[in-house]
């Protein structure tokens, strides 16, 4: 249907807030890690696997802080059309969706703790049978989303 991709892109400044998670998600990857490397000495298990207890949590550590945001940051993109909006998600397999504006019920803004920190909020929008999440925008690009979203959703309801 449409070839282009949608124009809007995330803020480079996001790629520090999914740094910032990375971390705190990768603290519980080496306690994980450590436990293993616990249990191998332990258990007597062979000592080969101690490297890849090692190894492992490197590599993920590395993918996480360095490769994934900047995917991350090129794959996520949306678009407001004047009947529907468009996001597209996904860094390896992308998924592409068209949400008519007469199908919105009530558009919503998520935030926790540490997307506050870095002034990042998620926009969700809800239809029917499920909700779609336009993440890691800048406060500031979310209220003016949300701002427009609300007004060509009223526009369409005053139609019918």
């Amino acid at each position: 249907m449409y070839k282009e991709l949608p124009v809007k892109k995330l803020d480079e400044s996001t790629i520090r807030y999914e740094r910032t998670k990375d971390i705190i998600g990768s603290f519980f990857t080496l306690v994980f890690f450590g436990i293993l490397i616990v249990l191998t000495l332990e258990f007597d298990w062979p000592t080969a696997l101690i490297a890849i207890w090692i190894i492992l949590p490197i590599v993920d550590f590395s993918m996480s802080l360095f490769v994934l945001p900047y995917l991350k940051l090129k794959s996520v993109r949306y678009e407001m059309h004047a009947l529907h909006l468009e996001i597209m998600t996904g860094i390896f397999l992308k998924k592409r969706t068209l949400i008519p504006i007469e199908r919105i019920q009530h558009v919503a803004v998520k935030e926790g703790p540490l997307t506050r920190i870095y002034a990042i909020q998620i926009i969700e929008v809800f239809t029917a049978g499920t909700v779609h999440e336009i993440p890691l925008l800048i406060k500031n690009e979310a209220e003016e989303l949300r701002i427009q979203l609300l007004e060509q959703l009223k526009a369409v309801k005053s139609d019918v």
